[in-house]
């Protein structure tokens, strides 16, 4: 019999007295095959592809591969059928088409009308019909109403149908065109030929109307562009997830013009923002050259013209500008409406008095712009009124006249005062916005004589971030 401190041989059990170390090794077993085990629970459970630590001889010979489950095919439980509005189709005629009996139509065109007239939907409308696969019954209809917005029509057990608007989503994104003008082109065919898949078409016809509206004040896109001209430009966009965009900003452009680069920076300032070049000043100048969007002068300004009507020599202090009837009237600077009412010859008038003592005058207006009264503060092109026939007048034309301290000038040929620069506490922050939105613009195409050293760039080359 083994006396009490004599170990027992392993395995045997004195009664009353179990073999201690024998079952810390038993129990150390144990453990290693319940963490071999765990092992393989994570390792199964984690994601495929990720590394993990390679078990431990002893573990890896008690991991058991883990049983897959084999693949299932699961049915759709809706199918969907787009069908698009024919020119001339209405809405109900469409549905009954497409299988929606007259009830069910009464249904919907009566939600739909809380919402949307039916009405109203253009030819070209996508209309999708999404139906239960188990029984073709009528779940839901999506009505494509623009680029941005989508009314639902969706069947609810409780109510019926309802409706609701949705959203298209855009995803923000910044985009860098650089180019040159070859010969025989322009700035349109340039960016309409450019080899960038970056750039969609749509936005490249766009670009071009914003660019030129950005310069406006110092190129003529239609005639100074010529061979040899370079651009540059960087962009936002809120891009549909078709490609589309809902809008751009351009937020910063240099053109080069016979060797003569133009840029253009865009600040926010209160709340507003505007494009001013790399010394602060405004690119736009205090007054528009010509309050149409499309020009054609049918007389000009002299101190002695024919008077077609009155059949006299007198002078004729402002310009004529040949127009349809209806066509927009823009306010060639920001003022105040001074004067808008019927005055003797001039017709229709409205006088717009703006600061340093500038005043313009619009004559023989078909009938003024919602809210254009005396009193009223309008900005730079605003649309005040409407080409008309009113006063003494032949047929229908604007007559325009811009007068510095009561004194008519011709606006075609007088210096024009710029708009105001930046102001003097915000020139840090024009700083700092003007280096961050440089260092955004590509590598310009050809190398410029000054380029944007201005604005801390090497000629010809983008800035590095």
């Amino acid at each position: 019999m083994a006396s009490r401190n004599q170990a027992p041989p392993d395995g045997v059990t004195v009664t009353g007295q179990p073999n201690v170390e024998a079952r810390a090794r038993r129990m150390k077993r144990v453990k290693r095959r319940v963490w071999a085990a765990g092992a393989v629970g994570v390792i199964a459970a984690g994601t495929a592809g990720f590394w993990s630590m390679p078990p431990t001889p002893e573990a890896s010979a008690e991991v058991v591969e883990p049983p897959l489950l084999a693949a299932v095919y699961a049915p759709p439980r809706d199918v969907a059928e787009t069908v698009v509005l024919d020119a001339g189709q209405t809405l109900g005629e469409l549905l009954g088409e497409a299988g929606v009996g007259s009830v069910e139509q009464a249904s919907l065109m009566l939600v739909m009308r809380e919402h949307h007239s039916p009405r109203r939907l253009r030819p070209g409308t996508e209309v999708t019909l999404s139906r239960w696969v188990a029984d073709d019954y009528l779940r839901a209809i999506d009505l494509q109403l623009n680029a941005d917005s989508a009314l639902r029509l969706e069947r609810d057990d409780a109510v019926g149908w309802r409706a609701s608007y949705r959203l298209t989503p855009v995803v923000w994104d910044t985009v860098t065109v650089a180019g040159s003008i070859e010969e025989d082109q322009s700035l349109y065919q340039s960016l309409l030929e450019l080899d960038d898949p970056a750039v969609p078409v749509e936005d490249r016809i766009g670009l071009v109307s914003r660019l030129a509206r950005i310069f406006e004040y110092r190129l003529d896109f239609l005639h100074d562009v010529q061979a040899g001209d370079s651009y540059r430009f960087v962009y936002e966009r809120e891009g549909r997830p078709d490609g589309s965009a809902r809008a751009h900003t351009v937020l910063a452009a240099e053109f080069v013009n016979r060797a003569r680069p133009f840029s253009a920076i865009r600040f926010e300032l209160d709340d507003r923002a505007d494009y001013f070049d790399p010394e602060g000043n405004s690119l736009r100048t205090a007054f528009k050259r010509y309050p149409l969007d499309y020009v054609r002068v049918t007389s000009n300004f002299s101190w002695r013209r024919y008077h077609p009507v009155l059949g006299i020599y007198r002078a004729h202090v402002g310009t004529d500008f040949g127009a349809r009837t209806g066509t927009p009237v823009l306010a060639t600077g920001s003022g105040v409406v001074d004067f808008a009412a019927r005055k003797g010859g001039y017709g229709n008038l409205v006088i717009l008095r703006h600061p340093a003592g500038y005043t313009t005058r619009y004559a023989h207006l078909r009938g003024f712009a919602r809210g254009i009264r005396r009193g009223t503060r309008v900005e730079q092109g605003q649309v005040i009124g409407y080409v008309g026939a009113t006063g003494t007048v032949t047929a229908p034309h604007l007559h325009y006249e811009f007068r510095l301290n009561g004194q008519p000038v011709n606006p075609r040929t007088v210096d024009l005062p710029s708009a105001e620069p930046i102001p003097a506490e915000a020139r840090d922050a024009f700083a700092e916005t003007m280096r961050e939105r440089v260092r955004l613009l590509p590598p310009a195409p050809v190398d410029v004589p000054r380029g944007l050293v201005a604005m801390g760039q090497p000629v010809g080359a983008a800035a590095t971030p």
